[in-house]
């Protein structure tokens, strides 16, 4: 986290999220790397490219908001053939924390019997691409090689922005 503010020269000041309202609808506490990091930029993108989905709103475009959308259309077999072979979160399945600007998307695969913090990050560059997973890997980690590393493909923006930076929503 610490590489990412000084990375972007992240001046913000820090937000109170209840995490509360969240957690209790999921059913599941949210991995503390990924709270960390709401709390400390808050909404907005990073590089102008990768988006965090706000937590603390009920929103559409919020994470319960996609999340809840996605469990509403689950039962479409159309719906769950764009995910396969990963199902939505009962438990277990995909949780979207973020996305891009160029329709990437990026989810945990989330499980109630696993610590959040041991949760891997499956993500793809468009819907109907291939998955791409990441075991081992926390959700700042990964926004950090999606800015900075050049070899991080497909995800990788390093070589488009001259000097990683946040955009702040607020």
């Amino acid at each position: 986290m610490s590489e990412l503010v000084s990375l972007t020269g992240w001046q913000g000041d820090r937000r109170e999220v209840d995490w509360t309202v969240a957690e209790r609808e999921l059913g599941t506490p949210l991995p503390g790397d990924f709270k960390e990091l709401c709390e400390v930029f808050g909404r907005g993108a990073f590089s102008g490219f990768l988006e965090v989905l706000p937590v603390d709103t009920a929103q559409p475009y919020s994470l319960l908001g996609r999340w809840s959308s996605l469990k509403e259309q689950w039962e479409n077999p159309q719906v769950q053939a764009l995910f396969d072979p990963y199902p939505v979160f009962e438990g277990s399945g995909l949780i979207l924390w973020g996305k891009s600007m160029t329709e990437a998307s990026y989810y945990w695969l989330a499980d109630v019997s696993q610590s959040p913090e041991e949760w891997s990050i499956v993500a793809r560059t468009a819907p109907l691409e291939d998955w791409h997973r990441f075991d081992a890997m926390s959700t700042s980690e990964f926004i950090y090689r999606v800015i900075t590393d050049r070899e991080f493909r497909p995800f990788s923006i390093a070589r488009k922005v001259e000097r990683p930076f946040f955009d702040s929503y607020r």
